[in-house]
């Protein structure tokens, strides 16, 4: 048997590259045992074609479904604690927030004062799921869950000269698993446990001799918070739903200047919430796979969800949670034919908030074709891409929304946009040893006036069949966003005002309008990385990342101010009293003088001590330093002076403009990463603990309402510390039969704690499972 796996395996070179260059590299591996060839993992997403983990040219770590059952997670944001270079915090029970190597700042604005990642890029099975409306990954919305996945591979660092804008900070490929063993495949998953904790998956599907495969997936989540409470900004605290106040004040009567009660306005705009729920969703799969020939296949996916949540989300002027319904279904279908590789996909649904005038409704079309070709030592994989997005929502029609009245309702005026792209991705190997790959991306929204142009250049040289180097260089962007381009609302509300002859603070009416721009340019990170990765022997290997980037063209929603200062002033011309205040301002998304840099280093150590006991240790040190206007500041812009009438009163207007954002590096943890311990000490049982760690972070907003001059800061701020943690996990599983096993899975063993600035209290979970398959 092993003569016919050496036999077989020495083939292996042909797989990852084509008969030109199979000869070179045949001298790397034709060095390795049997069991070290059988050990190799493939992994497609670092350079778009399956190739060795070890020679991949970027950061790349594959989370295998092996090692994601052992774990016991329990969705795919849990089980993307098992990589480095996460950060995974859980806002409220089963609903995360995911980023790669932080730089958390980059996503705050005013209309989402908190930070939510908009600068990872995430694909199932190569299809992009990604909101362009404000940006970021919704992961309860997902129609697939753990039990579809065969393995993700988290790509670390800019990659959108591969994969497209928002790519910025890396990607995360699911690559789903159905009907893998011929003939009939079935798996049923059942899950329950304290806090009403439910989860439920089944996958059924038949595979005609690896020819023709079909399967149908099913899954059922649903998680409880662990209290009622909700954050008050105003009172800086958490309390029940029915004590708290709006810390934005619209004005409800435009003749008392009476502003909206809390209890009136969640009465209007229909802000309801069931305060036990966290999480529940369901979703549905079909997949079927098709092979012509060795060189003509083609993959149809299609599915739907349903999802209930509660999260940080948009401003809703109460609490920073909002609770949202979403829905949504896919097609998806993937073409091979020769040389050329095509996929096209839709995906149409609603996201639908508690607030309603956050909601809105989405369908978006992607297109695109690739061929690939090898001539010699260097092989070429040139693409074009097209996608055809359009956001139906209150916030972006050409009238205003008026945020006093609420009287909004969905038209049929969707904003459009046309995205085209095109790419090149190269790669030359002038020996066994060196390798270099270029890329570059251009994209063109039809929503804005620039090109956003991706580059990456990459280079490894394998020193021998133990030992590589990396190297890589790397620029991403941003793409444009209806929220940030189309936002067009206006309010009265009142502002605090300073005044200094009465040394008090009162409220004053203002009237405030907040718009997108066009043709802004968005965050771009450039990247340099240096990597060694080595097998120390058949049980040890390390990886070693060191990594600096910088980060330019922030975008921040500036305040510009006019107050127009009525005063009656005495003989000697001093101020005898103040008559009005009335003050009009804009807030307008704008691009900002600011630059962010940041250095760390990251590792990853696996250690098997036996067959039946292995680990994995892993972390990441950064830290950030952001420079220039990273402080709120009140600029005075222009002063006009009216003539003093004859009854000695004043007329004064003052433009000012503020920017009400304090940017801070604190937000993100300086250090985060994890360690898991498989033990298996029969052929029946398997023992299992895995730990998440992260280091302090501070979560700051600021009311820009309440911010009229610098004396003015520190009652607009609040703040909320996150502390050093460590999340402790475990799970023990037991074989009942060849088909039949049973588990008890651990969760957040050290009790209640939090992970996310003004959200929820998390506390431990126990949960008991059986699992049955063919």
């Amino acid at each position: 048997m092993k003569n016919i796996l050496k036999i077989l395996f020495s083939f292996l070179p042909g797989f990852f590259l084509n008969t030109q260059v199979a000869g070179q590299e045949n001298k790397v591996y034709s060095n390795m045992s049997l069991d070290e060839l059988l050990n190799i993992e493939v992994v497609v997403t670092a350079s778009k074609q399956p190739e060795d983990l070890f020679e991949a040219p970027l950061s790349v770590t594959i989370i295998n479904k092996d090692e994601i059952n052992k774990s016991g997670a329990t969705s795919i944001p849990e089980a993307l604690r098992l990589s480095p270079g996460l950060i995974v915090r859980e806002i409220t029970p089963g609903n995360y927030d995911v980023q790669i190597r932080g730089y958390d700042d980059i996503t705050k604005n005013i209309y989402i004062p908190l930070p939510y990642n908009t600068t990872t890029l995430v694909m199932i099975d190569n299809r992009i799921v990604y909101s362009y409306f404000s940006g970021g990954t919704f992961w309860e919305s997902f129609p697939i869950d753990i039990n579809d996945i065969e393995r993700i591979e988290v790509v670390r660092g800019p990659a959108s000269a591969l994969y497209g804008p928002n790519a910025v900070s890396g990607v995360i490929n699911i690559i789903t698993s159905h009907s893998n063993n011929k003939g009939l495949n079935a798996s049923v998953n059942g899950t329950a446990g304290t806090q009403n904790a439910k989860n439920a998956t089944a996958n059924i599907g038949y595979n005609w001799n690896d020819r023709t495969k079909i399967s149908f997936s099913g899954n059922f989540t649903e998680r409880y918070r662990y209290n009622e409470l909700y954050f008050d900004f105003n009172k800086k605290g958490y309390f029940p739903i029915d004590q708290l106040e709006m810390f934005i004040n619209p004005i409800k009567d435009e003749t008392t200047k009476d502003p909206w009660s809390f209890e009136d306005y969640q009465e209007e705009v229909g802000a309801y919430y069931d305060s036990d729920l966290s999480l529940r969703k369901i979703g549905g799969n079909l997949f079927l796979n098709h092979n012509f020939s060795e060189q003509t296949s083609i993959d149809i996916a299609l599915g739907a969800q349903k999802s209930q949540s509660q999260k940080i989300g948009f401003i809703n002027m109460v609490t920073p949670i909002s609770q949202n319904e979403s829905k949504s279904f896919y097609f998806d279908t993937r073409l091979k034919y020769k040389n050329f590789n095509g996929q096209f996909n839709i995906n149409s649904g609603h996201d639908y908030s508690n607030y309603s005038f956050n909601s809105y409704k989405f369908t978006n079309t992607e297109a695109s074709l690739e061929y690939h070709k090898q001539f010699g030592k260097v092989r070429v994989r040139p693409g074009l891409n097209y996608k055809h997005l359009s956001y139906n929502s209150p916030l972006t029609y050409d009238e205003s929304m008026n945020m006093n009245t609420f009287e909004y309702q969905f038209k049929g005026e969707p904003r459009k946009a046309s995205t085209y792209s095109a790419y090149l991705l190269s790669e030359w190997r002038p020996t066994a040893k060196l390798r270099f790959i270029g890329a570059i991306r251009m994209d063109k929204f039809d929503i804005n006036k620039n090109y956003f142009v991706n580059y990456e250049i990459a280079s490894t040289f394998r020193l021998n069949k133990n030992n590589l180097l990396r190297y890589v260089y790397s620029v991403a962007n941003k793409s444009p966003f209806f929220l940030d381009t189309y936002l067009n609302t206006d309010m009265e509300t009142t502002i605090n005002y300073y005044d200094e002859n009465t040394n008090t603070i009162a409220p004053i009416p203002a009237y405030i309008s907040i718009q997108g721009q066009e043709d802004l340019k968005y965050p771009t990170i450039s990247n340099h990385e240096l990597c060694w990765r080595t097998k120390f022997n058949s049980n040890t290997s390390l990886d070693l990342e060191l990594f600096y980037s910088k980060v330019r063209n922030f975008v921040n929603a500036n305040l510009y101010r006019q107050y127009e200062v009525i005063q009656q002033l005495n003989p000697e011309s001093g101020t005898d009293s103040l008559i009005s205040i009335d003050v009009d301002g804009q807030v307008l998304f704008e691009n900002y003088d600011l630059t962010a840099n940041q250095f760390g280093v990251g590792f990853t150590f696996n250690y098997d001590f036996s067959n039946k006991l292995n680990a994995k240790l892993y972390g990441t040190y950064q830290t950030t330093k952001i420079s220039g206007r990273k402080d709120i500041d009140f600029v005075t812009t222009g002063i006009q002076l009216s003539p003093v009438t004859s009854d000695n009163i004043l007329k004064v207007k003052v433009n000012t403009t503020m920017n009400p954002t304090q940017w801070n590096e604190a937000l993100t943890p300086s250090f985060y990463g994890g360690f898991l311990l498989n033990y298996r000490p029969g052929k029946n049982w398997n023992l299992s603990t895995d730990g998440y760690f992260y280091s302090d972070q501070k979560f700051t907003y600021y009311n820009y309402y309440k911010l009229g001059n610098e004396s003015s800061i520190e009652n607009a701020k609040v703040q909320a510390n996150i502390n050093t943690n460590i999340i402790l996990n475990a799970k023990a599983s037991y074989k009942i039969s060849s088909n039949l096993s049973s588990y008890i899975t651990l969760r957040n063993t050290l009790g209640k704690h939090y992970e996310y600035g003004f959200a929820d209290q998390l506390g431990s979970l126990v949960l008991i499972g059986i699992q049955w398959g063919l």
